[in-house]
């Protein structure tokens, strides 16, 4: 199997971050008169991180995706953001990062060493199986919990705001030959 190459896999995530980003603008043209903090600490559940934390937590996976495209290591750790602002303006540095990065098109490492302190464990993913199996649906967790935590607080959205990166590629259907 060949290994993924960084450019491919940071276009893809750059892609999300868009969407995430594209949620939160349209989030707060929808909040008019309400205090953004106060989106930005909602959760889906009373055990479960804020809104804050979970644009954070994307942008972790990007970000520690980009280091290891780059052979080296970003911790698996998320510093929450204060408030939406906060939020808002990590999402566009990462986003950025990724996206200035993702011109470069280098082979990705062959593997990937995860360590798993808190429950003592580690593992040993190939290049694509740490993209496959580790950042995307790390990053797509955190995404959609935003995504739902927006939906729970009374924001309408559809799943053409989840899906927007397909918007270019819709099309009309073409008339059946008779």
């Amino acid at each position: 199997m060949q290994q993924p190459d960084a450019a491919s896999g940071l276009a893809l995530i750059a892609s999300r971050l868009n969407t995430l980003s594209a949620l939160l603008d349209k989030a707060e043209g929808l909040w008019v008169g309400r205090d953004l903090d106060t989106l930005a600490a909602a959760r889906l559940a009373i055990d479960m991180h804020p809104l804050s934390w979970q644009v954070a937590a994307t942008a972790t996976q990007a970000e520690q995706f980009l280091a290891w495209s780059r052979g080296k290591e970003q911790p698996n750790t998320v510093t929450p953001p204060t408030g939406w602002h906060d939020a808002k303006a990590l999402l566009r540095e990462v986003l950025a990062k990724v996206q200035a990065a993702a011109a470069e098109a280098a082979a990705l490492p062959e593997t990937k060493h995860i360590r798993l302190e808190p429950i003592g464990m580690c593992l040993d993913l190939s290049g694509q199986r740490y993209l496959d199996d580790w950042i995307l649906p790390n990053l797509y967790f955190h995404l959609i919990t935003a995504y739902a935590i927006l939906r729970m607080q009374g924001l309408e959205f559809g799943k053409a705001d989840f899906m927007a990166h397909l918007a270019g590629d819709i099309r009309p259907i073409a008339p059946t030959p008779v």
